[in-house]
C-alpha cells in the first residue's frame, strides 16, 4: 500500500555546510527531507520547485542565502541542436569504435556530465547519510489505516502489470545501430597501395575534385532527364526540378544527434559499444560488484576519495537506494518510469560508464555519472549526456508528455559549472516564481547578480508557495494519515511546530503538502 503514496520527513536544519564549488567552509545553505517513498509525479513537482534528490536525501538550495546559488536547469529534447565541440565528442567515440583510436582530447579533463560538480555528493546529504548510522538505513514510517476520509487523487491511480523483460535496451534497434554488439556497417576499410611512378599508357590523372564535379553534375542530368520524362512531372524549364532540390536539400542538412550516434562504422569494428537500461530496484549484490567497483575506481581519480570514502555502503545510499517508485502509466514508454542506471559496456563484457537517471512524467533527469578514467580521452561526461538526450528524445516518441532533459543545477557563480549551458535550448527555474526562463536572458542577469528573479513580470508571484492553509496538510502520525488540523486537534497547539510545517508546506508547494505525507513524530 505504501507504494501509492509518498511519505517524507522534513530536516528543518538552517546551519551552513562546507560548499563543494567556492571552498567556502559553512556558506552553503540548503533545506533538506528524507523520503521514504515518492511517487514519479510527485518528484516530478520536487524538481519543478528546485529540489533535487541524492539517494532518498532531497535538498533544496536557500538560494537568496546559499554561497552558490543553484538554478536547476533543463533543455527541451525534440529542440536540440549540436555544437562544434558535441559533434567532435560523437565522431570521436564513433573514431574508437571503427579503428581504436585512441587520441587525447584536450576538452577530456574539463567536459563533465550534466550532473558534474567539483564535490561527489553534497555536504549536507554525506552528513544525512552519518546520522542515519552505520547501516545508512531508517526505517520506512508504516500505515495501518485506509485513506477513506484523506482522498489523494493522483496517487490512487494503481500502476498497470510490469512488462515481461527485465533488461531494457535503451532506444530502438535503428537508433543504436553504433552502440549495439550486433553492428553492422556499409562502409568498409580502404587499403593503399604505395604508388610506383606513372604508367605511360594510361591516360593522365585528373584531381578528385575534379572527378567529383563530374560525377555529380552527370547525376543532376541524369535526375532532370528523369524527372522530365516522367509523366506527373510539372516542373518549370528554366529551372531544377523541386525533386532535385529535395534531394539536394536533405543532403546539405545538418546531421542529427541521431544521424551521428548512428553513423556506419565498418564491418569490422575495433570495439562495440552496447547500453543497457537497468531498474535500479532490481539490483541484488553480485549485479552491482562491477558497478560498484568501477564507481571506486572513478572516486578515487576524479574525487581522490579514500576506500572508505567510496565503500559499498556509500554507493549503495547514494546511487542505488531510491525513493522512486516504479510505475507503468496508460501509454507510457516501455521501460516504464522510475529510477535506472545506464550502463555502457564494451564489447559486451567491460563496464566503462554508469550514469543514474530517472524516468519521470514530463522528463529524464540526471542524478550521477561515472565512468572508467582510463576511457577520459572519449569525453564520456559530454558523451553520456548526449545519450541521455537522444534517450529522452526516443521515450518522447512514445509518452508525449516527456521532453525534457533535467540536467541538475546550473551554478553561473562557479565559471567550470557554466558548461551545462552549452546543450541548447536550456532554461532556468526563476527562484521566486517557478516559472522557466530562457537561459540567455537569465545569464545576462547573472552576470549582474549571483541570485536573481529571473522573470521579468514583476506582478507575477508564486501561486504554489503562498496562501496554504496548514490544517489542510497531510501528514502520518502513528501510522494514521490525517490532516494537520486533525493532528492539532490531537495534540494540542504547538506553534513552534506550525512554523515548520507551514514552511515546509511553502517549498514543496501547496498540491504535494496537500497530496504528500509528512511523518510528524
Amino acid at each position: 500500500m505504501d507504494n501509492q503514496y509518498s511519505i517524507v520527513e522534513y530536516t528543518r536544519d538552517h546551519s551552513g555546510y562546507r560548499c563543494g564549488y567556492c571552498k567556502s567552509s559553512n556558506a552553503n545553505y540548503s533545506h533538506g527531507m528524507h523520503a521514504y517513498c515518492l511517487t514519479v509525479d510527485h518528484y516530478q513537482g520536487l524538481i519543478d520547485r528546485g529540489w533535487r534528490r541524492s539517494g532518498s536525501y532531497c535538498y533544496k538550495p536557500t538560494m537568496h542565502r546559499t554561497c552558490c546559488p543553484a538554478y536547476t536547469i533543463r533543455c527541451h529534447a525534440p529542440s536540440f541542436h549540436l555544437s562544434k565541440s558535441q559533434k567532435k565528442v560523437l565522431k570521436r567515440m564513433n573514431n574508437f569504435l571503427a579503428h581504436g583510436t585512441r587520441k587525447q582530447s584536450s576538452e577530456s579533463s574539463t567536459q563533465q556530465h550534466c550532473d558534474g560538480g567539483s564535490e561527489s555528493f553534497p555536504e549536507v546529504a554525506v552528513q544525512h547519510l552519518e546520522r542515519l548510522g552505520s547501516d545508512g538505513e531508517e526505517k520506512k514510517p508504516q500505515i495501518t489505516t485506509l485513506l477513506d476520509e484523506v482522498p489523494l487523487q493522483e496517487e490512487r491511480q494503481k500502476a498497470s502489470s510490469r512488462p515481461p523483460h527485465e533488461d531494457q535496451v535503451v532506444g530502438s534497434p535503428s537508433s543504436l545501430a553504433s552502440s549495439e554488439s550486433s553492428l553492422n556497417a556499409s562502409k568498409k576499410m580502404k587499403t593503399v597501395s604505395p604508388g610506383l611512378g606513372a604508367d605511360p599508357n594510361k591516360p593522365a590523372c585528373r584531381k578528385a575534385r575534379v572527378k567529383r564535379l563530374e560525377r555529380r553534375q552527370a547525376k543532376l542530368q541524369r535526375l532532370q532527364e528523369n524527372d522530365a520524362s516522367s509523366s506527373t512531372a510539372s516542373f518549370p524549364s528554366s529551372g531544377p526540378s523541386s525533386a532535385i532540390d529535395a534531394r539536394k536539400k536533405d543532403k546539405n542538412a545538418p546531421k542529427s544527434l541521431e544521424d551521428l550516434l548512428n553513423e556506419s562504422i565498418t564491418d569490422s569494428p575495433a570495439h562495440t559499444l552496447e547500453l543497457r537500461l537497468v531498474r535500479v530496484d532490481e539490483a541484488d549484490v553480485e549485479s552491482l560488484v562491477a558497478p560498484h567497483a568501477l564507481f571506486k575506481r572513478y572516486q578515487k581519480a576524479v574525487h581522490h576519495e579514500t576506500d572508505d570514502e567510496c565503500n559499498f555502503n556509500v554507493y549503495f545510499h547514494f546511487l542505488v537506494d531510491t525513493p522512486i517508485k516504479e510505475q507503468h502509466p496508460d501509454a507510457g514508454p516501455s521501460s516504464g518510469l522510475g529510477s535506472f542506471h545506464q550502463q555502457y559496456w564494451l564489447d559486451g563484457e567491460k563496464l566503462i560508464a554508469v550514469a543514474v537517471i530517472d524516468i519521470l512524467p514530463c522528463c529524464v533527469s540526471s542524478v550521477y555519472f561515472y565512468y572508467d578514467p582510463e576511457y577520459s580521452f572519449l569525453s564520456l561526461g559530454t558523451y553520456s549526456s548526449l545519450r541521455e538526450l537522444a534517450l529522452t528524445r526516443e521515450l518522447g516518441r512514445e509518452y508525449s508528455r516527456l521532453a525534457w532533459y533535467y540536467m541538475g543545477f546550473y551554478i553561473h557563480s562557479c565559471p567550470k559549472m557554466r558548461y551545462k549551458g552549452h546543450y541548447e535550448p536550456s532554461f532556468l527555474l526563476c527562484p521566486e516564481t517557478y516559472s522557466w526562463c530562457p537561459l540567455p536572458p537569465s545569464v545576462k542577469k547573472l552576470d549582474v547578480n549571483k541570485y536573481s528573479r529571473l522573470v521579468e513580470n514583476s506582478s507575477e508571484e508564486d501561486t504554489e508557495g503562498t496562501n496554504i492553509d496548514i490544517d489542510k496538510i497531510l501528514v502520518l502520525h502513528q501510522r494514521r494519515p490525517m490532516r494537520y488540523g486533525t493532528f492539532r486537534e490531537l495534540k494540542g497547539a504547538d506553534e513552534a511546530l506550525d512554523v515548520v510545517v507551514r514552511e515546509y508546506a511553502g517549498l514543496v508547494g501547496k498540491t504535494a503538502a496537500c497530496t504528500m505525507m509528512l511523518s510528524l513524530p
